[in-house]
């Protein structure tokens, strides 16, 4: 006689709910059912569902009526002489929910881990292939927030189930839950979307109301260090290796304009001669760009003090580099006294949120200060034109290296207002 029985696969919070039909000893088959329980609330000698809340309760009668509807489906179709395959199963299951069948890719999880996977594939604006490392850690970071999310709302969601409602549900689960940055839960929902109109572009069924689904922007804070501030930090000795090292690594990035992650693969291997001037040429990791970086005096009194070499990093693991630089950039410029108040925003210790207020410069420090002191100290000075800087910082447009420093066009004005004074003060 044949059986059917309810099984999960897995021990996860949010795990699959499979029925298994066997038809005799040696044949039986098992299909997803579509609908998916914490094993917390999953009772394996009963095969359904704890009755410990409404959500399993209700499951549990779902699970029930489709446990009934294929055993009828089964008598009649043995009456009628049909084989019983697990095609017959799962066109049965997906009979009973009232719905053709549900391909693992109309589930939003599915094809974000299948979006995520195709990354690597898919051509960049840098005319490589593939995307860099960081995008697909920051991708993967969304990935496990919409898993947390289907966990605490305790159903499984599809691509098409990405609507407005889903987008309030979402803003109020990251920022409540996650305890995220408005900067940061504005960037997420315009991930999800991107991630659903690549879905509709391969056929998955998505919302009408996808179209309206938008992420947003905040202000940010543009903390930079002058020059003046530059050379004060320059002149600090410190006992401490690691502070000494950190002040070096903040001059070197306060003069070169490249991200953290280019600035600490500097190796004295990079140093290259053109034209009777030394440069550090490196490929970007994130935008795989080719970029040649002139030596600027003050990076190269800190290569001679050190016979040539670039300081030494903190560890080896890229990220916990990046960690401790951060931690020891905000000691170097606190015994430099940097303590001017600053606007910005700084995590509350005890509630765990950004809180926008007036602090003490040091303390808004962080490694990404080098590469924007770069862009915001030589911009709209005379010597140095925008296109240059541009090929030092890769940005790829104008709009985009003004935003990063949060000037306007209308400064270029300014700049040949300034131009056409000097002119005719020396007439």
């Amino acid at each position: 006689m044949a059986k059917i029985k309810f099984i999960l696969q897995g021990k996860s919070k949010n795990t699959q709910i499979y029925l298994r039909l066997s038809i005799s000893k040696s044949v039986s088959f098992k299909r997803k059912t579509g609908y998916s329980i914490g094993v917390k609330d999953w009772s394996p000698s009963t095969g359904f569902p704890k009755t410990n809340n409404p959500f399993s309760k209700n499951l549990k009668v779902d699970l029930k009526k489709l446990e009934v509807f294929i055993e009828s489906s089964l008598n009649k179709s043995n009456s009628e002489g049909i084989e019983i395959t697990s095609l017959w199963l799962n066109e049965s299951i997906a009979k009973c929910l009232g719905k053709s069948e549900v391909k693992e890719f109309d589930y939003l999880i599915p094809y974000t881990e299948k979006y995520i996977d195709s990354l690597k594939y898919q051509s960049t604006t840098y005319d490589g292939k593939g995307v860099s490392e960081a995008t697909i850690k920051k991708r993967t970071t969304i990935l496990n927030k919409l898993i947390k999310f289907e966990v605490k709302t305790k159903q499984r969601l599809k691509v098409k189930d990405v609507n407005l409602a889903f987008r309030e549900k979402l803003i109020d689960f990251l920022d409540i839950q996650e305890k995220l940055s408005e900067g940061t839960i504005g960037r997420y929902l315009k991930e999800v979307k991107t991630i659903c109109n690549d879905a509709q572009k391969n056929g998955i069924e998505v919302s009408s109301q996808l179209i309206h689904f938008k992420g947003f922007a905040t202000k940010g804070f543009k903390i930079v260090l002058s020059f003046e501030e530059i050379e004060k930090i320059k002149r600090m000795k410190f006992e401490d290796k690691r502070l000494s090292d950190a002040r070096d690594w903040l001059v070197i990035g306060c003069y070169t304009g490249q991200r953290v992650s280019d600035l600490m693969r500097m190796h004295k291997n990079m140093i290259e001669e053109h034209h009777k001037f030394r440069f550090i040429v490196l490929t970007q990791k994130k935008t795989k760009k080719i970029v040649q970086i002139p030596i600027h005096q003050k990076v190269e009194v800190i290569l001679n003090s050190i016979k040539g070499s670039f300081p030494l990093v903190f560890t080896k693991n890229a990220d916990s580099n990046s960690a401790l630089f951060n931690k020891y950039l905000k000691l170097v410029c606190e015994k430099a006294r940097l303590i001017d108040s600053v606007r910005g925003k700084l995590r509350n210790k005890k509630t765990g949120r950004l809180e926008e207020g007036d602090y003490p410069k040091y303390k808004l420090v962080t490694s990404h200060i080098c590469r924007r002191s770069f862009a915001t100290n030589f911009y709209a000075k005379e010597k140095y034109p925008t296109p240059l800087l541009m090929n030092i910082t890769a940005h790829s447009t104008e709009k985009m290296f003004l935003d990063y420093i949060g000037k306007k066009p209308i400064d270029y004005g300014v700049q040949l207002a300034e131009i056409w004074k000097k002119e005719e003060s020396t007439k």
